[in-house]
Formats: C-alpha cells, structure tokens, sequence
C-alpha cells in the first residue's frame, strides 16, 4: 500500500513540471535559465483516537486512522535573486490556483484541510565557478490517511 505522501509528491511533480523548469534533485548548475528541484520531503503521522470527529469543519471519515502533515521544500537556483525567486512564485501560483487541490483530493483517501507557506530561504552557493542563488521554500499539507 502506498501512503499519500508518495502520491501528494507524485501529483505535484507531474503538475508542476509543466508550469516551470522543474528538476529531480541533481547536481545545481546555474546557465541563463533559472532551475526548479523539489527538494527533502517529510511526513508526521498522528494517530486519532475517536473516528468521525470533525477537524476544521470536515467531518473525518471512519476509515482514516492518522491525521498528516505533509512537508516539501522546493528549491529554486538562478542567476540571481530574483531569477530564483519567480521560479518559486510560480510554484505558489500554481498551488494556490482555483482547482489545483481539489485535483490532488481527488486521489487522497481524505481532502487536504490545509496547505500552509512555510519556512523560506534565501541563500548563495559562492564556493562554486558562478555564484549561484538559493531560494528555498516549504509548504506542507495537512490531510488524513
């Protein structure tokens, strides 16, 4: 059985490859065009006591016995700052969309309650031949398996 994390990665690699230039993690290198990786990935899995209790106003099915929190970093490489950061901004676009999570719900044992922006870094990486500049954003997801 495959839990929803791999399937929440999963959707959001395939939708969001074709909305920017997204990467599976891989050496960065930095050319005229900024690069996208979605980065580590973590899961915490709380287990409910009492099925058929309500969180934020949804009602949790019997069949779910943990309530998740999803997180995921995406991390952007460009020429510079903003280079990178648009690349983000379009991750956030695209996540935030009108229909964007309904998709993903529909191949969840229990809708998403909550996406929330979390952490964000901005960094460089001035060993390398080019300075290269870091934008690291994470977003989780709060939904029940």
């Amino acid at each position: 059985m495959r839990t929803s994390d791999y399937t929440i990665r999963k959707f959001l690699i395939n939708n969001l490859s074709t909305l920017v230039n997204l990467q599976y993690p891989s050496k960065a290198t930095v050319d005229s065009k900024p690069m996208l990786y979605i980065g580590d990935s973590t899961v915490t899995r709380s287990r409910i006591q009492k099925a058929n209790t309500l969180i934020n106003g949804q009602l949790i099915p019997s069949g779910i016995n943990y309530l998740c929190e999803f997180r995921v970093d995406f991390v952007a490489v460009g020429e510079n700052y903003k280079l990178a950061s648009d690349e983000i901004s379009k991750v956030l676009d695209a996540i935030y969309a009108s229909g964007f999570i309904n998709e993903l719900n529909k191949l969840l044992p229990m809708d998403v309650f909550n996406v929330v922006l979390e952490e964000s870094l901005m960094t460089t990486q001035a060993e390398a031949t080019n300075t290269m500049y870091v934008h690291t954003q994470t977003i989780s997801f709060s939904y029940g398996e």
